[in-house]
């Protein structure tokens, strides 16, 4: 090898190691930005809705939870993981820079499991969600209650009450109350696009009523096979412009939901009382699962128009009124009026 042949060689050695020099420094870097800061201890973290990649990258940085922010920042954008999902978050202690990025960009959020029973009115749904850590109460009644934010996911009625459905969610703790309304009304939507609705035409119903008088049944049938029986009463004494006489429609009137009905709250001149005003109330009164929407849609063959408890969760089903009181006189008052339960 010639004197300008082994020159060239160096030369080529140099830059050779010079790169693989700059490259260990390089990874060198990146290591200690990506590893965890010294003394990191487990933390839970939210991210507000809005949040940019730098407001987060700061909190994250002031929790001592990354090393660096601005590495933090160009590894997001190096990655293309630039959106930070909002939601409540647990970083453990030792995690890197990268799974914490990862972790807030796919949204492994934080989530609680709820049940949301069929029947729960909007009140009630309110309370167990901040019970449970999801939302708070105040919050979730603001947006059920604003008819501005409603129409603008679909619920085109005064409130959201009756157009969420009632089933067990796996919810992300710490949420938006505008997230949780929607994400139970996209599943009300769902269940009724899973339903054959062509009876409500020959019901006079559109979905609203549809889902009032499902409310309806769904607060008054303890007994499930009594759902279409209930359903035909409804149905009936709105075909012969009777009251619905319901006192589940009462009891939200005046906001009562447990305890006996008082005959001051009979005289209630709220629109949702159905003892005083004829009709459908303005909403539904509840939350209805699938079998009540479905006995809404489907009542029994039957030309009932009363029925009265048993006290024990079932019904007696009367065609006139003479017949009714003496049922009511049985089971309510304790008469013994020569009255025979044949249905049972």
């Amino acid at each position: 090898m010639n004197s300008k042949s082994r020159i060239k060689f160096r030369h080529i050695l140099a830059l050779g190691l010079l790169g693989s020099l700059c490259m260990v420094i390089l990874l060198g870097i990146t290591w200690y930005f990506n590893s965890s800061p010294g003394f990191m201890s487990e933390e839970i973290i939210k991210i507000d809705r809005g949040s940019t990649l730098r407001e987060t990258a700061e909190m994250l940085k002031s929790r001592n939870l990354i090393t660096s922010e601005n590495f933090f920042i160009v590894l997001a954008r190096i990655s293309g993981n630039t959106s930070v999902k909002t939601g409540k978050y647990r970083i453990y202690s030792g995690m890197s820079s990268l799974d914490i990025l990862q972790r807030i960009t796919r949204g492994h959020v934080m989530v609680q499991r709820v049940t949301i029973p069929e029947g729960f009115n909007l009140y009630q749904i309110a309370d167990r969600l901040e019970s449970e850590g999801i939302t708070s109460e105040d919050s979730f009644l603001y947006y059920a209650l604003d008819e501005n934010y409603l129409r603008s996911i679909g619920i085109h009625a005064p409130s959201a009450e009756g157009y969420l459905f009632p089933e067990t969610y796996n919810f992300p703790e710490d949420s938006d109350a505008r997230d949780i309304i929607q994400w139970m009304h996209n599943q009300m939507r769902k269940e009724l696009e899973g339903m054959d609705l062509s009876s409500m035409a020959n019901l006079n119903m559109n979905v609203h009523k549809l889902l009032t008088m499902a409310s309806l049944i769904e607060e008054e049938a303890t007994v499930k096979k009594e759902r279409d029986l209930i359903s035909a009463v409804f149905h009936n004494r709105l075909k012969l412009g009777m009251r619905l006489y319901c006192d589940p429609t009462v009891r939200y009137a005046v906001k009562k939901f447990t305890g006996r009905l008082t005959y001051k709250d009979l005289e209630s001149d709220s629109p949702f009382n159905t003892y005083r005003h004829g009709g459908y109330p303005p909403t539904p009164i509840s939350s209805p699962g699938r079998g009540a929407i479905q006995a809404a849609l489907n009542p029994a063959d039957v030309s009932y128009l009363y029925f009265v408890s048993r006290n024990d969760g079932s019904h007696y089903f009367s065609k006139t009124l003479s017949r009714h009181n003496k049922a009511v006189e049985y089971y309510q008052k304790g008469i013994n009026n020569g009255f025979v339960d044949r249905q049972k």
